[in-house]
């Protein structure tokens, strides 16, 4: 799923590109799990209407990107994020 998103894990944080490499690939991963706006981005504290400006382009918050790439690797999981 790394490569898919173009998240390079194996560099230090410090010296990865933010995620995503393009917002598309946030709707992209949205799309691909058949979820509306709110549900995907709730998990991560987020409202419908700042999850889509993400999608658009607007910069992420170091706090939801830590997290998006967590869940993009796989390393949190939909449980974790809702528990």
């Amino acid at each position: 799923m790394e490569e898919e998103f173009g998240v390079e894990m194996t560099v230090p944080p410090s010296q990865a590109a933010p995620w995503p490499a393009a917002p598309h690939d946030l709707r992209r991963l949205r799309i691909r799990k058949r979820e509306s706006q709110e549900k995907f981005w709730s998990r991560f504290g987020v409202t419908q209407s700042s999850g889509s400006r993400f999608e658009t382009g607007v910069v992420i918050p170091p706090p939801v990107a830590i997290l998006l790439r967590l869940y993009a690797n796989g390393t949190l999981t939909d449980d974790d994020l809702h528990g």
